[in-house]
Order: structure tokens, then sequence, then C-alpha cells
């Protein structure tokens, strides 16, 4: 009796939530991979001259992987160092560049312990800013030969402009000019002007959790408190200063529709606070202002008007101190840190007319020769 009454049925139960499941999965995967082809082929490059190209690559002694597109590859050459550490956008990069594409030879790249690149192993103890910076630096060695180009652009967002801004100061002969994207300059000053913008927004809406969890935490956020970094975030989040004019539900679409990334590549960019924990606390002393007071090439930082991640009040100071062959501040104003993927078209636009159409990079050739010449004096 109890068998046939209790135990038979939730048997069944038990079968048809398994068996739907199986269906539920089996149609993601089917949509997904439906869905894969179908990008693929709408943004397909068929130009004779063009590339289009998924790559393994050694770089400074470790596997990692770019995805390399444009129409021309005698385009002059673009880099994409992405943020985080380990945020990457390789996944996105359909969507935030297919008019680049036209006149930039555009690479994307996923770092050490990231993204594609994280599916190839790596050490914790490898995680330098140091190595990264040598990272980057062999990986413009690397696209300097493949396409035959003397000089390349590089764009940086968030993390990736501490990269960015250390290989161009230290060798601006190697690129025509640097895109700051959601600038990083002084971490210490960065999450107080942002633990300030949020306490300052939960006060006048009454948030009572919000600030009694923001309570007692202080940045920068090192090794001994660095869980306050992410309820700083949270909040953040919430109020605006990080996300703004962008879907998260579509963003998530691109991300799981992307032809790039398999599930375990996904699956790593949910795995990625390891690196960012381990590389964070050695962000501690960045100070741009003292570290990197003038870069010898143009220089253009685009900045969200509402970002609070890497505040645009601080970037426009250090805009103003910065001596550069030729600088312009471009301001998203309906984006805060995520701009490339909130204002994906006029993100792409500044690129082509501001940074490609820009001031003839040989004045920067011309100011770096003068500037020696006169710190030789």
């Amino acid at each position: 009796m109890f068998r046939r009454y209790v135990l038979k049925p939730i048997a069944w139960l038990v079968a048809g939530v398994m068996l739907l499941t199986i269906v539920a999965v089996a149609g993601g995967l089917g949509y997904r991979a439906w869905k894969q082809s179908d990008i693929r082929t709408a943004t397909a490059i068929e130009s004779a001259s063009g590339i289009e190209a998924l790559e393994r690559v050694e770089v400074n002694g470790s596997s990692q992987w770019i995805f390399v597109r444009g129409h021309d590859r005698d385009n002059p050459v673009l880099l994409n160092v992405h943020g985080g550490p380990g945020v990457t956008e390789m996944w996105g990069a359909r969507e935030i560049g297919l008019e680049v594409e036209k006149h930039f030879t555009v690479v994307h790249w996923d770092q050490r312990g990231a993204g594609k690149s994280q599916g190839e192993g790596y050490d914790l103890n490898d995680l330098t800013v140091d190595t990264f910076v040598e990272d980057t630096l062999a990986l413009v060695h690397h696209l300097r030969d493949r396409f035959d180009q003397d000089r390349i652009y590089l764009v940086g967002h968030s993390w990736g402009t501490i990269l960015g801004t250390l290989v161009v100061r230290d060798h601006p002969e190697l690129f025509h000019a640097y895109v700051g994207v959601n600038q990083m300059v002084n971490l210490l000053e960065n999450e107080t002007v942002s633990l300030r913008y949020i306490r300052v927004q939960a006060e006048a809406e009454g948030n009572e959790e919000a600030l009694a969890e923001l309570e007692g935490i202080e940045p920068p956020y090192l090794e001994d408190n660095l869980d306050d970094l992410g309820v700083s975030r949270r909040w953040l989040f919430v109020y605006g200063g990080a996300v703004r004019n962008l879907s998260l539900l579509d963003a998530l679409h691109v991300a799981l529709t992307s032809p790039e990334y398999s599930l375990q590549d996904l699956s790593a960019i949910a795995n990625m606070g390891e690196v960012a924990g381990h590389v964070w606390p050695q962000l501690a002393d960045i100070d741009f202002f003292t570290q990197a007071p003038e870069l010898s090439v143009p220089v253009y930082f685009f900045v969200g008007r509402h970002d609070y991640q890497t505040p645009s009040e601080i970037t426009e100071r250090y805009y103003n101190a910065l001596k550069a062959p030729h600088k312009e501040l471009v301001w998203f104003e309906n984006s805060a840190h995520v701009l490339k993927f909130s204002d994906p078209d006029r993100y792409q636009q500044m690129l082509i007319e501001k940074v490609l159409r820009g001031p003839d990079p040989k004045e920067a050739h011309v100011w770096l020769q003068q500037s020696g010449e006169r710190g030789a004096n």
C-alpha cells in the first residue's frame, strides 16, 4: 500500500522532473549552438584581405588566447587590454567592434589566468603586475612582427589601463596612441571617492541596510579586508556607479551565445575571483600622478560621466595634469564603468573619428625626439 500510493507517485514525479530538466538543458544547448552559428555567419569577415582568427599564442612563456578580426590586414593594429584583473571582453568582441574592424585590425586578448587563457593553467605566483606588463609588451612585439607594423594602437580598460599606461610610458616608440577607457589613476583615492559616493546615495535614500554594511569599511581593501571590496562593489552597482544604460540580461545573453567561448570558458569568467583577489593588493601603490606624469604618445581618455569605480573626477584631474604631445578627454554622458557595452556605437565612433583620424602620429614622434633632447640637456 505504501509503495503503491506514496513511493510510486514520488518516483514518477522525480522521473518527470528529471525528464523536464533534460529537455530544458538540451533545448538550451540547442538554442546556444544555433545562436552561435547564426552570429558567426552574420558577422563573418569575407573580404579577401581580411582576417578572423581565434588563436592560442605563446606570450612570455605562457599559452594565451587572442581573437583577431579586421577587414584588411594592412589596417593599423588595435590591441584591447581588458579589465579586472580577470574580467575578459572577448565574449563581447562582436558587440563592440563590428564598425571598428573596418578601420583597424582588432585584437582581443584573454590575459594570463582569464577567460580562455585560464584553461591553459597558471601559477598564482606568476600573477604579478610586472608579469602582466611583460605579457603585454611581449604580445605587442608579437603583433608588430606578425602584421609588419612598427607601431600599434593600445586600448586599456580599467585594470587594463594600468598595464597600458606602464607599457606606453616605458616604450612609447611602439605605439601610435594610447586610449584609456575608464582610466585607473590612484587606487586609494579611487576607492575613497567611490565609497563616499555610495554613502551619500545611501544616506539620501535612507538605506539603513547599506549604511550598516558600509560602516567601518576602509579603502583600499588589501589582504586583511579584501571582502570589504565586494561590499563596496555591490552597493556601487545598486547606485549606478558601475553600470548604467545596460541590460545585464542582454549582456548575459551575449556572453552565453558567444561563438568564441565554450561552457568551460564561461565558467572561467565566474571563477575570476582568485586572480582578482591575488592581484588587487599589489595595486595599492599605483599613483599615476607621480608614476606617469608624462606619456610621449597621443592620449585619449574615454570616461563614463557616472563612473565611480574609477571615478571620472579623478581621471579628469589626471588628464589636466598629464603632459602628452596630444590629449583628449571624451565623455560618455549616459555611461558609468562599462561604456564599451553601454554605448558601443559612440565608443566605436570615437575610436575612428578621434583616435584614428586624430593628429598625425608623426607629431608624437617629433615630440618624443624633442622631449629626449630636452631631457639630455
